[in-house]
């Protein structure tokens, strides 16, 4: 504890030329990332992230996830109809989706247990990243132009069981 109070001048000094210089490159780093990160979205309007998003009990998410993985076991999903993804430890339920090329899909993720990572790849570089967390149901439309096989993979780490949590979309033509 000091004695005698410092002046304002001690605690206020004026910025030295690297101060300065510092300052003006974070600003243009910055400014050149918004820039970029807005021309994406307009490039690329299909990879964004989901707007619609809504609060689902755990539990309630991964028995539609269930009921609906009895229902379309083995057979193409037909146009239309919601999917319902959920993410478990250390599981994707369903495992696996049947899909049909040129149809627009409205796929609903969410997690069953702990924070999960949905990572859709493709031979051709499609590539979708989202970050799943319970508790909230998350909205993608999906698109496939041409029939190939895309696997998905848990990109958070949630547990021992997490690099073998792997599914897969299987896209006919």
């Amino acid at each position: 504890m000091a004695i005698f109070p410092r002046k304002l001048e001690e605690w206020y000094k004026p910025l030295a030329s690297v101060d300065k210089t510092w300052i003006a490159a974070s600003v243009v780093i910055a400014l050149v990332m918004a820039t970029t990160t807005l021309a994406w979205s307009f490039a690329d309007p299909s990879h964004q992230v989901p707007t619609e998003t809504f609060e689902v009990a755990p539990a309630e998410f991964r028995e539609m996830a269930s009921s609906f993985a009895d229902k379309y076991r083995g057979s193409t999903i037909p146009e239309g109809t919601e999917i319902y993804l959920a993410a478990v430890q250390w599981a994707w339920i369903p495992k696996e989706l049947r899909l049909k090329a040129g149809v627009t899909y409205k796929v609903v993720i969410s997690s069953g247990d702990v924070l999960h990572g949905f990572s859709l790849i493709g031979d051709d570089g499609t590539v979708y990243n989202l970050m799943v967390m319970p508790g909230m149901a998350y909205v993608m439309y999906i698109k496939f132009d041409k029939p190939g096989v895309y696997e998905i993979r848990c990109n958070e780490f949630c547990g021992l069981g997490h690099q073998g949590m792997v599914g897969r979309i299987i896209v006919e033509g």
